[in-house]
């Protein structure tokens, strides 16, 4: 059956080679390949120029980065050493004296005020000076009001 199968399969193929031999070309067809073709190149020209565009303005900005981070670089000062950084033999320490920032901080619950009308709840603002020991504790230091309002407590 399989030799039936090959004879055929052998006798048709021939029989399309040879109808395929006698048709002429078809101009339709040719003409949809050619515009194809140049469809593609068209693109492809396209994408080969907006990847070097592409290329060309991230070499820009590369330049544009490097040259600013040179002039940065040679503009900007190093601060110099503060006069409580002393030099003990290779290595430079600090001097261990403590340190106090003043911070601005208020109350996490609202307060009743006294005002004209009677009582309203309100946040006191306050001035903390907060230290900071060589050994890295801190502690405060003072605590100021900043709004100064006599009344501002309720008895």
């Amino acid at each position: 059956m399989s030799e039936r199968t090959e004879t055929n399969l052998s006798n048709t193929l021939r029989a399309l080679r040879a109808s395929l031999q006698h048709t002429d070309a078809s101009l339709a067809l040719e003409a949809r390949f050619e515009q194809s073709v140049a469809t593609w190149s068209a693109e492809r020209v396209r994408a080969v120029r907006r990847r070097r565009l592409s290329w060309a303005l991230a070499a820009a900005a590369a330049g544009v980065l490097v040259v600013s981070t040179g002039w940065l670089v040679m503009h900007v000062e190093t601060p110099p050493f503060p006069a409580e950084i002393r030099n003990s033999g290779q290595a430079r320490t600090a001097a261990a004296d403590p340190a106090v920032l003043h911070v601005r901080a208020s109350l996490g619950a609202q307060l009743p005020v006294r005002t004209g009308d009677g009582l309203s709840p309100r946040r006191r603002h306050y001035w903390v000076d907060v230290g900071v020991a060589p050994d890295g504790t801190l502690y405060i230091e003072r605590v100021t009001p900043i709004d100064e309002d006599p009344q501002l407590f309720v008895p």
